[in-house]
């Protein structure tokens, strides 16, 4: 219950309306001896969802669930920023695909371009403008095949250690 309340408390802060201005984010450093939760976490207009399910890729180059499963996997359809805080990790990358990445190794994917802004030492919030606008994210997922009984997932892919984690979430249009 606390740590759930100190994660809606920092991204509140960190999905304000003057995110990008510079006083605002003066404003909204943390002092020291505070600081964001540590995951990865998507912010929406409903509040910050923490990914914890991720996948990574195994001999074959498919992925396979390591930590969780699918049935772990939020379905989010608003997208605004994505906070990752996981010290010695950095993102990678950010894509897209449909649900048969998990079983064919070939599956389309698309990567998608992302800016960075660093919060703190380990913490960053990452734009993902595809993510973002419905007109762009409907073309991704025709794109990658996605449909009804496939539906397209998003991953933020971590890297560290010479390691890949894909920290996946659904996307859909309302």
């Amino acid at each position: 219950m606390l740590r759930t309340l100190a994660t809606s408390l920092a991204l509140g802060c960190m999905l304000g309306s003057e995110l990008w201005s510079a006083k605002a984010s003066a404003e909204r450093l943390p002092a020291p001896g505070q600081g964001y939760s540590h995951g990865i976490f998507i912010g929406t207009p409903h509040g910050p969802i923490e990914l914890t399910a991720y996948a990574e890729v195994v001999t074959n180059g498919q992925l396979r669930m390591a930590k969780g499963s699918r049935e772990n996997i939020p379905t989010l359809s608003d997208i605004q920023r994505v906070l990752c805080n996981l010290p010695n990790w950095q993102p990678g990358a950010i894509m897209i695909a449909s649900q048969d990445i998990f079983i064919d190794e070939k599956a389309e994917r698309r990567e998608l371009r992302f800016a960075v802004r660093r919060l703190n030492i380990s913490a960053l919030e990452l734009k993902v403008e595809d993510l973002e606008r419905k007109d762009r994210l409907s073309q991704l997922m025709q794109g990658v095949g996605a449909s009804e009984s496939s539906p397209a997932y998003a991953f933020v892919v971590m890297v560290g250690n010479g390691m890949s984690r894909f920290y996946p979430f659904r996307v859909r249009l309302e």
